[in-house]
C-alpha cells in the first residue's frame, strides 16, 4: 500500500478516536433514584400532669398494670365516680382518662385482652399506669404476679369532666388508703418535701392530699415536683 494511504488511514483513525472520546465525555450515568423518605410514626404524646389525654381515636399507652380488690380494704367502698367498688366487675382506675371511658387492655406478654370501664382514680404506685379489678386481672393472667405489662387503648372516650367554677381551689391527691396508718406514713413522707399535706376521709378511706392551690396550673406544677421526688398523684378540685 502506498505511503500516502497509510497516512490517510492513520488520520482517519485518530479522528474516530477523538469523536468517540467526545461522545463519552458528553454522556453521564443516570442519577440513582432518591431514597424514600423515612416513615415517621407520630405516637400520641402524654398529657401534661393533671390534664386528661386527647380524645383522639388512636390514643394508647403501654406500661405496668396492677389490680386491687378483695382483702385490701377497697371492696364495697365508693370509687371516684361515686359507684360502689365491686372487684368482680370489669372496671379499672386511671389517673387522667375521663371517668366512663371504655378501654381495651392487652397483656403484652401473653396476648390476653379485656375491655374495662374507667370508674376510679389511680394507681398511685410509681411507674404504673392502670389498676384493674380482680376479675379483669384474672382474665389478663396477672393475679399471681400482681402486676403485668399492658397496652391500654381507648375504645370510647367518657364524657368530658364538668367545668370547674372559676375561683375554685385545687389539690394534688397522692394516694387513697384503706389503712389509715399507711396513709399517715405517706403524708409524713410528702411533708418532708416541704408541702402542706392533709388527710381527707372518704367513705372509710383516707386520701392523702397536698395543697390547696389557687389554680389547676399551680397544682400541676406541684405534681411535677412531687413526681421528681418519687411520688405519683392526680390533680383534683378541692
Amino acid at each position: 500500500m502506498p505511503r500516502f494511504a497509510y497516512k490517510a488511514l492513520a488520520a482517519l483513525a485518530a479522528a474516530a478516536l477523538v469523536l468517540f472520546a467526545a461522545a463519552c465525555a458528553g454522556t453521564r450515568p443516570a442519577p440513582a433514584p432518591a431514597a424514600p423518605a423515612p416513615q415517621t410514626s407520630h405516637a400520641p404524646q402524654p398529657a401534661p400532669p393533671g390534664e386528661p389525654p386527647s380524645a383522639g381515636p388512636a390514643w394508647s399507652e403501654e406500661g405496668e398494670a396492677s389490680w386491687y380488690g378483695g382483702d385490701d380494704g377497697f371492696e364495697g367502698k365508693l370509687t371516684a365516680s361515686g359507684e360502689v367498688y365491686d372487684s368482680s366487675r370489669l372496671t379499672a382506675a386511671h389517673r387522667e382518662l375521663p371517668l366512663g371511658t371504655l378501654v381495651e387492655v392487652t397483656n403484652v406478654d401473653n396476648g390476653r385482652s379485656v375491655r374495662v370501664r374507667i370508674n376510679d382514680r389511680g394507681p398511685f404506685a410509681r411507674g404504673r399506669i392502670l389498676d384493674v379489678s380482680r376479675e379483669a386481672a384474672r382474665r389478663l393472667g396477672i393475679i399471681g404476679r400482681g402486676v403485668g405489662r399492658v397496652r391500654v387503648s381507648v375504645v370510647s372516650m367518657g364524657p368530658s369532666p364538668t367545668a370547674v367554677p372559676s375561683g375554685m381551689s385545687w389539690t394534688v391527691q397522692v394516694g387513697s388508703f384503706a389503712d389509715p396508718d399507711r396513709a399517715r406514713r405517706v403524708a409524713d413522707r410528702v411533708r418532708e418535701t416541704g408541702r402542706t399535706t392533709y388527710l381527707e376521709p372518704y367513705d372509710g378511706l383516707s386520701r392523702v392530699k397536698v395543697g390547696p392551690f389557687p389554680s389547676r396550673e399551680a397544682a400541676a406544677s406541684a405534681l411535677r415536683e412531687l413526681e421528681d421526688a418519687g411520688f405519683e398523684g392526680i390533680v383534683v378540685p378541692k
